[in-house]
């Protein structure tokens, strides 16, 4: 303990030290473009981010929302990280990620982080307003972004699909009207090649087009005893934007995007010793075996010992048109057509032992088709916005696991099957302004989905019945529309949203609202089925409920100093009926309804103090619970939510200055977490300890050319990203450490 707390301080100290230097440096000048003009008539001044929170172009600080975004520059010093990579940019924000397989975002502590393929999360993700329903689908799409919106607590009014918790939404950029281009190339550790380009212009005087593609390509950063190194990464991404001019003031732009991985290595699993205790929870169990004998006597995280190599490979295409048309002077049109498309296969060393004991795979393949079509007007005192929303999901996901764990599997065992989801929803939301000053927002959406699920669970070879050990040899198990009237399910429910807005004078804004977020249930796709007392499969527990979460939240925004300083801050408590909870009890995993409570608090400070300067720090409280967790003892207690630190801060520095004929960028960022749990049991194995993480990055611009140096995870600062307990078992728990220190260089070009 006295080490971990001199470690954090020296960590503290070290990322304060770094701000601090880039605040006292000499001055700069500012080369930041002015942003577009909003809403509200008023130009954004320099380094202003625009967003569309609420269908409307409108400045950041002008949005009555707990609302978070990074810009372009931003997105540069995340570089060729994973969405981890955000973390220490955004306040009350995690990200659960044990390989690209899944990406499961966590936001105020609202997360479920059940890793199977077809369920859907309830931080909602979109890219240009359009949600992609796979977490198998959502790594990789953050290059040739104009931003990133982060929209905190639930928004289920304009949004809507799932978006209990927020929501997190790519903006990319796109084609403009005079030829623009970049590239870049990035050099890194473990032998990283990235490569990033985007051209950009007209092809018309009424057509314009853009095409951007990426790559990143490095070795396994975990040494494996056994076979190859793990953790390995060979991506391609492209996304090609054509748009064109229609009739008078019309506009159509379609989009299609395209990801590959290739055989990565790429579930960089980190094997640690865990025992149950009285509670059936795993306890570190350090220097000792786990059930199969095997131990790992490196202290290294990052030196394993695998015999069956870690796979993944993906392939994800879309194709998105949108189209605006003006219906005269104030109203507006929009349609957005959609159509998704995933296919994965996902192989990991679960028992991570150089035996062939446990040994799991993922298959999916999925497509979703959406339409939304909306229409938006204002006035001098309203602002509206309304529409229609449907959606297709069909998905088939399948997990395989051949084990060799004598009285439970001896031989094959797969499980899993298609699943169909059709929603539909229609949903509005206007602004008044009753008076100059107040602003009163009134919304709803209603949603209806319907859900079919067709499971099968078969074994081949020995397999551990509650009865005893019995001979199997094809499908035991069935759960489908044909033998169970439970695989329909139908959910019908509203989102609402009241919220008042005031605005004493000018750069001052304070809002309170209530707002009530759904998201419907679903089924699980158990790997291993519950069973009575006579060994009978209970088919009756995969469905769960559908939740909500109620929202009840006040805030201000506050800019002073000629916008110099920014200051936001809002307090918050969630009500929250049927939370879907997701745990694992030996290795069965199910998500089961629980009711549960959020309060929190988030500030965030930005200060510009000289041209070229920027400052910015956030703090975060959460005092989250709950209610009625049945533990694997059957002990019904009170427990905190997965990934939520009761503190969290963050700070940041920039600055750019002239020399010579160039000119230099300096940037630094550090993320504080306090103590947390990755799983809703609380398992003192699933206990991460508060720990600082800061990047750092230093860059020269001169003409058409640059060059930057970064380092991330300047500390080597060992920190999980993901745990599972399987000491029940196994005897051990699998860990996913952050990467470690990365080092690198990128050298651009730009037209």
């Amino acid at each position: 303990m006295t080490n971990h707390r001199q470690s954090l301080k020296r960590d503290l100290i070290l990322g304060s030290a770094m701000a601090i230097l880039f605040a006292t440096s000499a001055q700069a000048a500012d080369n930041t473009p002015a942003a577009p003009a909003t809403d509200t008539g008023a130009a954004p001044m320099a380094g202003e981010i625009v967003v569309t929170a609420q269908k409307r172009q409108q400045s950041l600080r002008d949005v009555p929302l707990s609302i978070a975004a990074l810009g372009a520059d931003d997105m540069k010093a995340v570089g060729h990280q994973d969405a981890t990579g955000l973390v220490t940019r955004l306040p009350s924000f995690q990200v659960q990620q044990f390989s690209p397989s899944s990406v499961i975002f966590n936001i105020r502590g609202v997360s479920q982080n059940d890793f199977a393929d077809s369920q859907e999360a309830p931080i909602a993700f979109y890219n240009d307003e359009v949600y992609g329903a796979a977490l198998s689908a959502i790594s990789g799409q953050n290059f040739d972004l104009e931003r990133i919106e982060v929209l905190r607590g639930p928004q289920g009014t304009l949004f809507g699909r799932n978006a209990t918790g927020g929501l997190v939404q790519y903006i990319t950029a796109k084609p403009t009207k005079k030829l623009e281009a970049a590239a870049s190339l990035t050099l890194g550790d473990y032998g990283e090649v990235g490569v990033d380009a985007f051209i950009s212009g007209p092809l018309s005087d009424r057509v314009r087009a853009r095409l951007a593609v990426t790559s990143d390509d490095y070795g396994g950063y975990i040494q494996n005893l056994s076979g190859p190194n793990v953790g390995s990464r060979h991506f391609f991404g492209a996304r090609a934007q054509i748009e064109g001019d229609v009739g008078a003031s019309g506009l159509l732009r379609v989009k299609v995007q395209y990801l590959q991985n290739r055989s990565e290595t790429s579930a960089p699993y980190t094997w640690l010793a865990a025992q149950p205790n009285a509670d059936g929870l795993g306890v570190p169990n350090p220097g000792q075996p786990d059930n199969l004998g095997y131990i790992n006597t490196n202290p290294s995280p990052f030196v394993q010992s695998f015999n069956n190599v870690p796979r993944f490979r993906r392939t994800f295409w879309s194709v998105t048109a949108r189209y605006e048309q003006p219906l005269g002077d104030n109203i507006q049109f929009v349609s957005i057509t959609d159509y998704q498309h995933v296919t994965k296969h996902y192989g990991e060393d679960t028992d991570m032992t150089p035996q062939s004991v446990f040994d799991y795979y993922q298959d999916q393949t999925q497509w979703q088709a959406s339409q939304e079509f909306r229409l938006s007007g204002k006035t001098d005192r309203l602002n509206w916005v309304a529409g229609i929303y449907g959606l297709v999901i069909d998905a088939d996901a399948r997990a395989t696991i051949d084990g060799q764990i004598p009285g439970f599997l001896v031989g094959r065992m797969q499980a899993g099957g298609p699943q169909k989801t059709l929603s539909f929803a229609p949903f509005g939301q206007f602004d008044y302004k009753v008076t100059d000053k107040l602003t009163l927002t009134l919304g709803g959406r209603y949603s209806w989905d319907r859900k079919k699920d067709d499971y099968f669970h078969s074994v081949v070879g020995d397999y551990g019945y509650t009865t005893g050990v019995v001979t199997l040899n094809g499908v035991d198990d069935r759960f489908n529309p044909a033998n169970n009237p439970l695989a329909v399910q139908y959910y019908r429910n509203w989102s609402g949203k009241v919220g008042l807005e005031y605005r004493p004078m000018k750069d001052m804004l304070f809002y309170a609202g209530i707002n009530r977020g759904t998201k419907s249930g679903g089924f699980d796709i158990p790997n291993f089925l519950i069973q009575d007392a006579n060994g009978n499969y209970l088919n009756n527990t995969i469905p769960y409920r559908q939740e909500v979460l109620t929202n009840y939240e006040g805030g201000f925004k506050i800019s002073a100093l000629n916008r110099k300083l920014d200051v936001n801050a809002s307090v918050f408590h969630y009500k929250y009926s049927n939370y879907q909870a997701f745990i694992i009890q030996g290795l069965t995993a199910v998500i089961t309804n629980l009711p549960a409570q959020i309060t929190g608090a988030e500030m965030e400070v930005a200060v510009r103090p000289i041209s070229g300067m920027r400052l910015g720090a956030f703090a975060t409280y959460l005092d989250t619970k709950i209610n009625n967790v049945a533990l694997p003892s059957g002990r019904v207690t009170d427990r905190v939510m997965p990934q939520a630190p009761t503190w969290s801060a963050g700070w940041n520095a920039s600055y750019s200055f002239a020399l010579g004929k160039g000119d230099v960028n300096l940037s630094t960022d550090w993320r504080y977490d306090g103590d947390f749990y990755f799983s809703t049991f609380n398992a003192p194995i699933d206990l991460e300890k508060s720990h600082v993480m800061g990047n750092a990055r230093i860059g020269y611009t001169l003409g058409h050319w640059s060059i930057t140096a970064f380092v991330n995870n300047v500390t080597n600062k060992r920190f999980r990203v993901y745990d599972l307990d399987n000491s029940l078992s196994l005897g051990s728990a699998q860990a996913t450490f952050a990467r470690p220190r990365w080092m690198g260089v990128t050298f651009g070009w730009k037209m």
